[in-house]
């Protein structure tokens, strides 16, 4: 896990580089991730384990931060807090998938900025990190996994998944107040899946690089089988289609 948190991106640069000094700061993409670093890279690709293993990590944690969102204080609408629920469902799908190809999440407690659930500024900020994190880190799976036909199955149900999670970037950025359909593609951000492991880094030991987001509480324990079976529950009411499978599982 050390040698990863070394590549492409280090904590202060996604903290501080970032330029999120307060609760209603915007993050700079840009200056967090380089292209010309991206790009530039030649390393080994991720095996499958890892890729597995990361993903689910990833998907926990978004439960995670979902359903503390839905049981928070931000002052959101209906129809925003509806948008939590059915992302809350969407992040538990692929976590059960992921489990049922042999994933195992590295952590299943994390850590978050004090203020993170009663700040509407701050979730939306936060969140649009992570969901582009997310976006990125399924997209290099896709790369990884289009260079095989074996592999091609899971090739397009990492792109199906990085699909759903641009949507919830997109949802996040309305709740900010910013246009929510900002950009033409979907931004590729990281050549590999253990490339996201900074970004998360400080939600999955509660130690960042400085104080930008605040003090870190935690952990933060995942949902239960009882917080998943109720908000499942509401899934009919929400609008929430289930029938839609992976590519992979077809």
């Amino acid at each position: 896990m050390d040698s990863l948190l070394s590549k492409n991106l280090s904590r202060r640069s996604l903290l501080k580089g970032a330029g999120l000094a307060g609760a209603g700061a915007l993050l700079s993409f840009n200056s967090v991730w380089g292209f010309s670093r991206v790009f530039g890279q030649a390393m080994a690709d991720d095996d499958l384990q890892t890729i597995l293993n990361l993903a689910a990590t990833a998907e926990l944690f978004a439960t995670t931060h979902y359903l503390a969102a839905i049981n928070g204080d931000l002052g959101l609408a209906e129809v925003q807090v509806n948008y939590l629920k059915a992302g809350f469902l969407a992040e538990q799908d692929h976590l059960d998938l992921l489990v049922s190809l042999g994933a195992e999440p590295v952590v299943t407690e994390f850590y978050v900025p004090e203020m993170l659930f009663s700040d509407q500024a701050l979730f939306s900020a936060v969140t649009e990190v992570a969901e582009t994190a997310f976006v990125g880190a399924y997209l290099a799976a896709t790369r990884v996994f289009s260079k095989s036909e074996e592999t091609t199955p899971f090739a397009v149900t990492t792109a199906q998944i990085a699909a759903v999670e641009a949507e919830h970037r997109a949802l996040v950025r309305q709740i900010g107040g910013r246009l929510a359909n900002n950009i033409s593609y979907a931004q590729y951000t990281l050549n590999n899946v253990s490339d996201a492991v900074p970004v998360l880094q400080p939600f999955l030991d509660g130690k960042p690089a400085d104080d930008s987001l605040g003090t870190f509480i935690g952990p933060v324990a995942p949902p239960t089988a009882d917080d998943i079976a109720g908000v499942r529950a509401q899934a009919e009411m929400l609008g929430y289609d289930s029938t839609v499978q992976p590519f992979a599982a077809m």
